[in-house]
């Protein structure tokens, strides 16, 4: 590859990796073209960006920035993945497809706002709530107020009848058995 080619990738890779929190890097010797379709496949389900580099470039794209720690995996071959939108998404795309694919497929760590992450970290990352689960259990914590608010309110007029239900039943019970 031309030395311009690899100063033109090396410089848009890093204008897009200064604006993303977190980043994947994946090893993926043996694997298959139809298992790489695949993988390529569920990074796009995900909304995830996946590409291959050399490590030449990645190590000039990440020089300066909050990702420069990730220098330390370049090695052998290197994919990366990223989601601008949910940190998480490639993690979890990468750790389910690893689980499958142990033999031709490793994570090698990642890196999420300036810390380097090993396996098991992209691991805990992949585990982590995604920004729909999160709103949806923001949205869960603003409604439970509401919620035991309405049940407080009820609660009088609920003991209430109640009692009422309980006075009739004591009331049929005793001319049934007159």
């Amino acid at each position: 590859m031309a030395t311009a080619t690899k100063f033109e990738q090396s410089t848009a890779l890093k204008e897009t990796l200064e604006e993303i929190s977190a980043v994947v890097l994946m090893e993926f010797k043996g694997l298959s073209v139809s298992d790489t379709e695949a993988l390529r496949a569920k990074f796009r389900e995900a909304g995830c960006f996946y590409k291959v580099y050399k490590n030449s470039v990645l190590k000039y794209a990440v020089q300066g920035t909050k990702h420069e720690p990730i220098e330390s995996l370049l090695k052998g071959s290197t994919s990366i993945a990223y989601n601008a939108e949910d940190p998480g998404a490639p993690a979890r795309v990468a750790k389910a497809f690893a689980k499958d694919h142990e033999e031709d497929f490793k994570i090698k760590g990642g890196i999420m706002d300036g810390s380097l992450l090993d396996t098991a970290g992209v691991g805990t990352l992949a585990d982590m709530p995604g920004p729909n689960e999160l709103k949806a259990m923001l949205l869960s914590l603003f409604n439970q107020p509401a919620t035991s608010f309405v049940r407080v309110l009820n609660a009088p007029a609920q003991g209430l009848l109640n009692v009422l239900t309980a006075r009739k039943d004591q009331l049929d019970g005793g001319q049934a058995a007159a």
